[in-house]
């Protein structure tokens, strides 16, 4: 089968992969090119066994390795991130959706809704259009990684720093040249102080077919460690 390979920042790796001409997306064909996908990568290993936690939540089986896994999938393709060890890790795909906008009051913070608006009104409908998915693909991502322990509103548990902010917008670049942006994501205890997650925004909705991010609680694991 092909598929396309990112190693991530801070560790682990990305595998998207695309089902065939003719196949139509559902969970269980979601599910078979996932396995696919992962024999694939096991490469002459034992292979791998993918199961699902009673959360829904995917836990990958190994006898020779210990690996954390998240996957994610929409239209026709499949996105999944490995890492060696047991890591706090999340990954979200989306391709371009009608209904995005229409919800955004639903899962934007107030600052990030202002952000949104404002780029609306400063008519670069672009930009707003790229805040929009990534501000959705963080949160999506930082659910799986880091699953709020105090639930709040949909929109508040995870809070996202503005693009423009010295520290969450540091640049990367992948093996194809393009940038990756580094977001830093609030996650709300409650009284605690906020637990800082890492976000990255890998490909944009603007310039691919689909919106691509990924999120890691980079305390969680010293293999992901700076």
């Amino acid at each position: 089968m092909t598929y396309s390979q990112l190693d991530l920042p801070l560790g682990g790796t990305l595998y998207i992969a695309e089902l065939p001409s003719g196949i139509a997306p559902s969970l269980s064909n979601y599910r078979s090119l996932t396995q696919q996908l992962l024999d694939e990568i096991a490469s002459g290993e034992t292979a791998w066994q993918l199961m699902h936690l009673p959360t829904g939540a995917p836990r990958l089986v190994s006898p020779d390795r210990d690996y954390t896994i998240s996957i994610s999938h929409s239209g026709s393709y499949v996105a999944l991130v490995l890492c060696e060890g047991q890591c706090s890790i999340g990954v979200d795909l989306q391709i371009a959706s009608d209904k995005l906008p229409q919800i955004a009051p639903r899962f934007m913070s107030p600052a990030e809704l202002a952000h949104y608006h404002h780029l609306l009104a400063a008519e670069e409908p672009q930009a707003a259009r790229e805040w929009l998915y990534t501000v959705w693909g963080l949160k999506e991502a930082a659910y799986k990684a880091y699953p709020p322990k105090v639930k709040r509103h949909l929109a508040t548990n995870h809070i996202i720093s503005l693009p423009e902010g010295s520290v969450s917008a540091s640049l990367y670049s992948d093996e194809g040249g393009d940038s990756i942006a580094r977001y830093t994501i609030y996650a709300d205890e409650g009284d605690a102080p906020p637990t800082l997650l890492t976000g990255y925004l890998l490909r944009s909705i603007t310039t691919a077919p689909y919106h691509l991010t990924y999120v890691l609680d980079a305390g969680g694991a010293v293999l992901l460690a700076e």
